[in-house]
């Protein structure tokens, strides 16, 4: 009998959005100090172990800062922060974080010429066929993003499949997840800028009128499966002056 996969998030991801949830409903003006782990742990329903490691993903992100022998504290400017580099949120939900109404035009979905530096990113066997899909983001319908992505045809299921997902509007990623069964986990990102006039391929579907003269932000991005198998290689470009990244970052100093 074939079986599907359950789509069930970890412990610990769940106790993560609780521990937003309660973030939310503090009162941060009076106090933006947390409860103890084992309070934590009684509220949700979880061991410790499970909130140490939600605290920890929360903290790595610059969402909370602990004091050794104080506790753990709200970091209240991470939440004015609406758009991060790390956790990578999708497009339309950096959109609406943004404060806009998004929406996708899909551009083309192609089967191309194998280009073998990508292919060999991809780590794409010899005989496969590289397809890139090619999408404009909208932000209130001013140009927002527009993204170019390249990955073997085999993650969509081969050529029978290829017709119908030609027309396909949604997330690529969730589109190869239902069929291959591989997860995007993590990426590996070349961060560079682009002046939009001089975007490949773009013109052919809007006006640089329409582009603006401001500088996009250019991200050459390598996404990985959650078994380390690169999937996607994408070429994204941000108009800055809609969505502007934010960064909290750990200091690494030696003192």
């Amino acid at each position: 009998m074939a079986t599907q996969k359950l789509r069930i998030k970890p412990l610990s991801g769940q106790a993560k959005e609780a521990i937003l949830q309660y973030i939310e409903e503090m009162d941060l003006k009076r106090d933006n100090k947390l409860p103890r782990e084992e309070a934590l742990a009684e509220m949700l329903g979880v061991s410790r172990i499970t909130i140490r490691q939600a605290l920890n993903d929360l903290a790595s992100e610059g969402i909370i800062f602990r004091r050794q022998g104080r506790g753990t504290f709200v970091n209240v400017d991470s939440l004015d922060i609406k758009v991060t580099f790390s956790p990578c949120m999708e497009l339309t939900q950096m959109i609406q974080k943004s404060g806009y109404t998004p929406s996708v035009r899909l551009l083309k979905i192609r089967k191309i010429k194998r280009e073998e530096e990508i292919c060999s990113l991809l780590q794409m066997q010899p005989d496969k066929q590289l397809v890139v899909a090619e999408k404009l983001f909208l932000a209130d319908d001013q140009i927002c993003a527009y993204c170019r992505d390249y990955f073997s045809m085999d993650l969509i299921g081969g050529e029978e499949s290829f017709e119908m997902f030609s027309h396909y509007e949604d997330s690529i990623y969730r589109y190869i997840y239902d069929l291959s069964g591989e997860k995007a986990q993590w990426d590996k990102v070349e961060i560079d800028t682009a002046d939009p006039a001089d975007i490949p391929g773009l013109k052919g579907y809007v006006s640089v009128k329409e582009l603006g003269s401001r500088p996009y932000l250019y991200l050459k991005t390598l996404n990985y499966s959650d078994r380390d198998r690169p999937l996607v290689y994408a070429n994204e470009y941000f108009n800055t002056g809609i969505i502007q990244f934010n960064l909290i970052r750990q200091k690494n100093i030696q003192y």
